[in-house]
């Protein structure tokens, strides 16, 4: 016992550090002292980390232990920045601010600082690389504990502490039902669930590394208890992150048998949530299909409709009033009725309704799981109309304070019934309430946010809550933290001879990166007892592998290094990414994009036959059945929510900027160069229309498969592993299901062999089997589009071969100038094409002129230029035209042709400023580079400049869009649901750069009233629709506003 007393007394801290891990997710949430103008309390836990704290500074006085650790500089440097925001907001934001109290927000910061100051406690306690497995016996403990109480919870009645509403807060024990989401010993069920992602991983881990069968058992039944208990959560994000990382963890200890086993592990996965049905009840509800009654006028969602029977309201109250806006109802829902006048006719009696009435209730208060009014419909415009009402009933919610005075109100006005798709209450509150408002505090100062206790207790983003309380600078500071993390185990993992820490190292970093996912829906790094548990595990684990370290780690150049990384490059590209675009995310749908959801929406027979017929049945239209298949999976998955398919495009958009970089990292053989030109690529203006338009989905794709086909090409020169060859050639087969383009690919390809293989001819290469392969793809393409009765060439898609030199020549000029000038020099473009029309004849004398001079330039800089740089500027120049020689040859162009064609252009620019930047050099070097930036930065500005103005004319193409929803909603009739004619005159064809309604009205309407016997029309003038209509009363000639609204034009009607 002596012993063990005096190894106690000199390890005390670790001690101390375990009795934390277990005490404070096993302690629960019990208030001790209240704090002012918050329901957020002094707890337990907060006075064993202070106490503790206190016995490590008279530790680090007496100089028995040190504050040098590897992350004792980020972390200050957090705190400091954490202070600047909070004196920031108390100063200068508070007090404009309501519902935000300094004391909070002091509080607040004083927590962030309790909860990082444990990964000090617990790297001081490691003092032995053997504490490691007594941590993991605490661990196995702790959770065991954990899960039995939670079962305890669900079939014993063990009473909950929660922390979820102000009354909860207060510490009263709450019995839970057997329906309920398990909290265990938690303030709530998400922070159990998100504590199991990191700890799970941790002993999943652990099992590999054990050698022992008994241990290995109880390892195994403990991680099974674990994953059970987090079903019993009911958490869908977390048991995605979880599945996730203990995908990595396998990964890590057996990479072939992951590849093996992902199928079966999904398999699996799925199958244990069908035995699951609260959690799979929780995921198919996330998404919910509702009636909704909405006012025809303005297009507002009033509430939820669901039809019963009279007999319902035998013995109610009900009072009746006409409204003819949604404030008028809003003021009478809120009075309950009170307000209406008590007259005879504002009563209605039971028996005088009709057998089944549409009722609107109120909010559930029992379960909290109803949407709320107003909730976040999916695209609610373009849900389509069931039929119109003139009257719904209102159920008024009863309280034990409630008067009788009214128990339901039948409002009549112009209504709608939709039905639509909607959002459970979860998601629905974040995006309506808190990431609106962690916006908000954003917007306030980018750079340090609006302080600590700006924002709501809960946003369910911790990256948001970050923003809007540090800022730019809060959260990089958070990030550098954990990035030290990785570089110490990065560059120490190696060394590690231990099994048993090597295994709990992977399962730390597993369970990190999960908490880093489940970031992304849950406010996991403010838990308190999820970031008590995680500083702890961290501090652990580097204390764990400092005993490894065999020299010392230069921080400052491995940052650098991971800095300057192709990860990082990857991060900065996204990050630019979602600058420059992700303000386009709300834009409504516009044109073409209603005729590919109408083929989405209107197939008939099995999902197969479906499917198949994408493949084999063209229909007259273009071969292109990637991208058909891509808007029916779409559309069956997420309907018409236009965020998510604008989310698509821009991440393609960065895969191909990302791609981009890569493919020119392989070329120029400079990190900064290649970056320089993803870069460039990445704020032009003149492809925007690949971006913005979702229409153009399948573009994007395309592009994406191409530069994939071709840098797995380049890989497989370089490494001569056949398994790249065969992805190269994957990539361009899945390139030709999205578009035509594809069929370039392999001549792009042989190009790139023949320009930097020169000791070979075209012709050699085009001998081998392998090079020959590369067109199996396209002739197996072409058969199928041809017995698919595709569209081949006519009317715009056509070539005329008398014009056709002329045609190319014109066309690669303006390509050229849209890849360097962008949508402003479409005018000058134009006018150079009415030129040519106007005078052929000089056009063609002007073409083998300047073909001639661009020949002698040719050979005038051939000697001139490195070999190196002269074969990148004929790659780029062969890659523009090559790619575009379908389209050279056209009568016009078309913007989005641009966009993969730019990257030769780009790669040519890029080494030409290089050229220049080295000319530069002679005057000195900060000469040289502040030349550079200034030329690029007029470059940038001229691009940004027009992607905002294509901002904004998409958001109002947009807008014109919705308003035609709204309108033809509001001037809905019932024969409309029958044989009908619709004549539109003025209909919107573009908004400065972007479409509205150059084709798919018809698509459209459809979308909106499902009638295949609606017809539409389109039409020059008022008088052209009216004769064409006749007197129909089933016909209408409805009229474009400016806006984007329709007004129906009034004319005789006959009765016939």
């Amino acid at each position: 016992m002596k012993k063990i007393l005096i190894w106690a007394r000199n390890n005390i801290l670790f001690v101390v550090t375990l009795i934390l891990l277990a005490f404070i997710p096993l302690y629960p949430k019990i208030p001790l002292v209240d704090v002012r103008n918050t329901w957020v309390y002094i707890r337990g836990e907060d006075v064993a980390v202070l106490l503790t704290l206190i016995l490590w500074v008279i530790l680090l006085v007496k100089k028995k232990i040190t504050l040098k650790t590897p992350l004792t500089i980020p972390i200050m440097i957090f705190w400091i920045i954490g202070a600047i925001a909070t004196i920031h907001g108390i100063i200068l934001i508070f007090p404009g601010t309501a519902n935000v109290f300094p004391n909070v927000a002091f509080l607040a910061y004083l927590r962030h600082i309790e909860y990082l100051s444990l990964f000090f406690i617990a790297y001081s306690g490691m003092r032995d690389k053997r504490f490691l497995g007594t941590t993991i016996i605490v661990l196995v403990i702790t959770l065991l504990a954990i899960v039995a109480y939670g079962f305890g919870q669900k079939y014993s009645g063990f009473p909950a502490y929660l922390t979820m509403n102000e009354e909860f807060a207060k510490g009263l024990p709450i019995q839970l039902s057997q329906l309920s989401r398990v909290p265990s010993t938690f303030a709530g069920h998400y922070d159990l669930a998100a504590y199991l992602v990191l700890i799970v991983p941790i002993l999943a881990s652990v099992f590999f590394g054990i050698k022992n069968y008994f241990i290995k058992a109880a390892l195994f039944g403990t991680v099974s208890a674990g994953i059970i208990l987090l079903f019993m959560t009911v958490s869908r994000v977390s048991f995605f992150v979880l599945f996730l990382s203990l995908l990595i963890v396998l990964f890590f200890h057996n990479k072939r048998f992951v590849f093996l086993s992902i199928p079966l592990i999904v398999i699996g996965a799925f199958g244990f949530l069908m035995f699951q049905p609260t959690l799979f009840d929780r995921f198919s509800s996330t998404i919910q299909e509702v009636n909704v009654v909405v006012d025809s006028k303005t297009g507002e969602a009033i509430g939820h409709v669901e039809y019963l029977e009279s007999a319902y309201f035998k013995d109610k109250v009900i009072k009746q009033m006409a409204i003819s806006n949604k404030g008028e109802l809003d003021s009478a829902v809120g009075s309950k009725g009170e307000d209406i006048e008590a007259t005879p006719s504002a009563y209605v009696l039971p028996e005088y309704l009709p057998e089944e009435v549409p009722v609107v209730k109120g909010a559930d208060l029992l379960t909290g799981e109803n949407l709320p009014q107003g909730s976040e419909y999916i695209n609610l415009s373009l849900s389509p109309v069931t039929r119109s009402l003139g009257n719904f009933i209102y159920e008024i919610e009863t309280t034990p304070s409630s008067t009788k005075s009214a128990q339901a109100i039948v409002f009549h006005g112009d209504f709608l019934l939709k039905r639509a798709s909607a959002y459970d209450l979860s998601f629905t509150t974040r995006f309506q309430g808190e990431w609106p408002k962690a916006v908000a505090a954003l917007e306030r100062n980018v750079l340090v946010g609006s302080g600590y206790g700006s924002v709501g207790l809960a946003v369910d983003n911790n990256y948001l809550r970050m923003l809007a309380e540090t800022g730019v600078l809060g959260t990089v500071s958070f990030f550098a933290i954990f990035l030290v993390v990785g570089i110490y185990i990065k560059k120490i993992f190696t060394n590690i001879d231990s099994p048993i820490v090597r295994s709990f190292v992977i399962g730390f970093a597993a369970g990190v990166i999960g908490l880093f996912l489940n970031a992304l829906l849950i406010d996991v790094f403010e838990a308190s007892k999820v970031a008590f548990s995680l500083w702890l595990l961290t501090g652990i684990t580097l204390g764990a592998i400092a005993f490894y370290k065999t020299k010392d780690i230069e921080l400052l150049k491995e940052i650098n290094k991971a800095a300057t990384s192709t990860y990082a490059i990857a991060i900065y590209l996204f990050i630019g990414v979602i600058i420059i675009f992700s303000q386009m995310l709300s834009n409504y749908f516009v044109g073409d994009d209603f005729t590919w959801f109408r083929w989405a929406a209107d197939s008939q027979g099995s999902i197969i036959g479906t499917i198949s017929s994408y493949f084999l049945d063209s229909d007259g239209f273009f071969y292109r059945p990637g991208t058909k298949l891509y808007f029916f999976l779409m559309y069956s998955v997420f309907w018409l929510n236009q965020v998510v398919f604008h989310l698509v495009s821009i991440s393609l958009h960065f895969i191909a900027t990302l791609l981009f970089f890569l493919i020119a990292r392989r070329i120029l053989r400079n990190n900064f160069w290649s970056f320089l030109v993803a870069l460039l690529f990445l704020i032009m203006s003149g492809y925007s229309e690949n971006v913005f338009w979702i229409s153009t989905t399948g573009h994007l794709f395309n592009n994406v498969f191409l530069l994939l086909s071709l840098l797995m090409f380049i890989s497989w020169l370089e490494k001569k592993r056949l398994f790249y060859y065969y992805f190269s050639v994957i990539a361009m087969t899945l390139a030709l299901l999205f578009h035509e383009m594809g069929v370039v690919i392999p001549f792009l390809l042989i190009a790139y062999k023949t320009i930097f293989d020169g000791s070979v001819g075209i012709f050699n290469i085009l001998k081998k089997k392998e090079y020959l392969g590369l067109f199996v793809p396209v002739f197996f393409y072409l058969f199928v589009r041809f017995i698919s009765n595709s569209h081949w060439l006519s009317g715009d898609y056509s070539y005329d071969l008398l014009k056709l030199p002329l045609n190319i020549g014109g066309n690669i000029l303006g390509y050229l100038s849209i890849v360097f000038m962008g949508s402003a020099s479409l005018p000058f473009y134009q006018a150079l094409r009415n030129f040519s029309r106007e005078y052929v004849g000089i056009g063609l004398v002007l073409v083998p002129i300047i073909l001639f001079l661009l020949f002698l330039f040719y050979k005038h800089i051939r000697k001139k230029i490195a070999v190196e740089n002269f074969r990148t500027i004929m790659f780029g120049f062969m890659f523009f035209l090559i790619v575009l020689t379908p389209f050279l040859g056209l009568g016009n162009i078309t913007s989005r042709y641009s966009y993969v064609a730019s990257f030769g252009v780009l790669l040519i620019l890029v080494v030409l400023l290089r050229s220049v930047y080295n000319y530069l050099l002679g005057f000195g070097k900060e000469i040289a580079i502040m030349s550079m930036v200034v030329a690029l930065s007029v470059f940038s500005l001229f691009h940004i400049i027009q992607v905002q103005q294509s901002h904004g004319d998409w958001r109002t193409a947009g807008n014109k869009a919705k308003k035609f929803f709204i309108s033809i909603d509001s001037l809905y009739s019932s024969h409309w649901s029958e044989e009908a004619e619709l004549h539109f005159v003025d209909v919107p064809i573009r908004h400065g750069d972007a479409w509205i309604f150059p084709v798919g009205l018809e698509d459209a309407v459809w979308l909106s009233f499902r009638n295949d016997n609606l017809k539409v029309y389109k039409h020059q003038s008022v008088e052209q629709a009216t004769g064409s209509a006749g007197t129909s009363f089933t016909n209408h000639v409805l009229k474009f506003n400016d806006d984007g609204s329709l007004v129906e034009v009034v004319r005789p009607k006959s009765s016939k």
